[in-house]
């Protein structure tokens, strides 16, 4: 009988050998957060360094970590209606339109039957293929004056509404960019509802109004979640529709920032705008999911 013994030396190496592999294998799992980190926290971080610095005509900005950028919005009557009450109007507006439409066409197409369901999904999603400039000019030529609608009113003898250009137009360009972000996820939710549900409410005397908010509203509300949110925050950062639909009279934050960098060249001012509209839609976020938490709390206790 013999007996062999390993030296320390060689168990080191050997557990180095299974760390340096183990690490290999987990090697591919870092690179989606080393991207994250790369390409999104550390932009941030030198828009929030931007934003705390001093602004000199014709300087590079200056780190001194002041605020004054941050006071100067939030202080400023001015950036407060023009920009911020805008900005969080159109984007709320927007977003609830953008549900009732999207919620209405989700319901038709998640009740039709799987082999027509599809075709329609489809059309939703290549809506979401088109460039959003090319979108835009359709609308522009459907709303400027002397377009589809201008004439039809015309026609009608009714009086001329300006669309273009307007708070009213921003609006529009807002809801029929965010109604396919609505549409797709509730398509899912809705039609992976069991019918034996809506059946059992039917049995016992539910009419189609009360299974509608007593079964299928209160279980498709992930979707509804997921769909506004997407649309908020796509509405609240819009530039493309303001600038081209709001001919540079609707300002919302995101096309002031740009202003602010690209005319003015006050960049610090314009990062402490752009970190202004993140903050407001994580807080407005934050607000809304605690509602419909809380809401749905309560209704469940009770129930």
């Amino acid at each position: 009988m013999s007996l062999t013994l390993s030296s320390p030396q060689t168990d080191d190496r050997g557990g180095l050998r299974e760390r340096c592999a183990a690490w290999a294998t987990r090697a591919p799992l870092f690179v989606p957060f080393l991207f994250v980190v790369l390409f999104f926290f550390v932009p941030m971080a030198w828009l929030v360094a931007t934003s705390m610095s001093t602004h000199e005509v014709g300087s590079p900005p200056v780190f001194t970590g002041t605020l004054e950028h941050y006071a100067r919005f939030w202080t400023d009557p001015f950036y407060l209606e023009t920009a911020l009450w805008t900005t969080v109007k159109l984007s709320v507006v927007s977003t609830a339109l953008a549900l009732i439409i999207g919620y209405v066409l989700a319901y038709y197409i998640a009740e039709l039957p799987p082999d027509r369901r599809g075709f329609l999904t489809s059309m939703v999603v290549v809506s979401l293929s088109v460039n959003i400039v090319i979108r835009i000019f359709g609308l522009n030529v459907l709303l400027m004056s002397g377009g589809l609608v201008d004439s039809a009113l015309t026609f009608l003898g009714m009086p001329r509404v300006r669309i273009m250009y307007t708070e009213l137009g921003v609006l529009i360009g807002l809801v029929q960019i965010a109604v396919p972000y609505v549409v797709l996820p509730l398509i899912g939710v809705i039609a992976a509802i069991d019918p034996a549900l809506k059946e059992a409410a039917a049995s016992v005397g539910a009419n189609k109004y009360r299974t509608f908010w007593a079964v299928t509203f209160p279980l498709s509300l992930p979707g509804v979640v997921a769909g506004t949110l997407i649309a908020f925050t796509l509405n609240a950062a819009a530039f493309a529709i303001p600038a081209l639909m709001g001919g540079g009279r609707v300002r919302m934050m995101g096309m002031m920032a740009y202003e602010q960098a690209t005319v003015q060249g006050n960049f610090p001012f314009a990062a402490a705008v752009g970190i202004s509209l993140t903050i407001l839609s994580i807080v407005i976020t934050a607000i809304y999911l605690f509602a419909i938490n809380r809401t749905f709390r309560t209704a469940r206790k009770a129930a």
